[in-house]
């Protein structure tokens, strides 16, 4: 058992059980990726995109159980690697808004050369996904672009003094619904054993990189690793 849970200790056995599962597909569908000829070209892509949303889930469901950070930090760039060999983000703005986020979060900088890869070959760069790859390396350019990143650009705008509330707000109230399209929404309430929790590690990064004061309380907020 964890050393602490994030999310009350009974949901918690939920998510470890949802980890054993995780782990048992996971071996299957790498075995599955090493059996397929080079040739199926689509297969290999497929088996490889599913590979990724597993590892995404696996971490979100870690951070969930209470896991330590630095496992989590030693996952990741499994997740980022399948993720750029994939092509497709399964999730696509939002997959790629929270790999940069938790680069950010666990100073992963070996994933950077990735990341950007994924950036240029979705074509998904926009202010927010631009601000948060800049804070690892201030070469990177920063477009004025906003795709969905609105909430950010009025952050911006927000007095250092008026940050703190601005972001409390936003992710008290507005974070969640703002993801009605990622097929993750509402995933609480489905019988199939799919939720692995909802973390904003978007707005826990933009926190992180402007040192905006923050609390554990915020709902949807992924508290410990801000303070990794």
């Amino acid at each position: 058992m964890p050393s602490y849970i994030r999310l009350g200790l009974e949901i918690a056995k939920c998510f470890i059980q949802y980890l054993t599962l995780n782990e048992k597909r996971l071996k299957r569908f790498q075995h599955q990726l090493e059996t397929l000829p080079p040739d199926n070209a689509l297969g290999r892509q497929n088996c490889v995109a599913f590979i990724a949303n597993l590892y995404w889930s696996r971490i979100c469901a870690l951070y969930s159980s209470g896991a330590r950070i630095t496992e989590i930090a030693e996952i990741y760039p499994q997740y980022i690697k399948y993720l750029v060999q994939s092509g497709k983000p399964h999730e696509g703005y939002f997959d790629v808004i929270d790999a940069v986020s938790l680069c950010v979060l666990l100073k992963a900088k070996e994933c950077l050369p990735d990341l950007k890869i994924i950036l240029q070959q979705t074509d998904m760069r926009d202010k927010l996904s631009d601000t948060l790859l800049s804070n690892l390396d201030v070469t990177w350019d920063v477009t004025e672009l906003d795709l969905r990143c609105g909430w950010f650009s009025d952050f911006q705008k927000c007095t250092i003094t008026d940050r703190e509330k601005f972001l409390k707000t936003y992710i008290s109230k507005k974070w969640y619904r703002a993801h009605k399209d990622a097929s993750w929404y509402n995933s609480h309430k489905s019988t199939a054993n799919i939720y692995v929790g909802y973390w904003s590690f978007d707005v826990a990064a933009v926190a992180k990189i402007y040192n905006v004061p923050d609390s554990k309380d915020w709902p949807y907020y992924p508290y410990d690793l801000v303070h990794y």
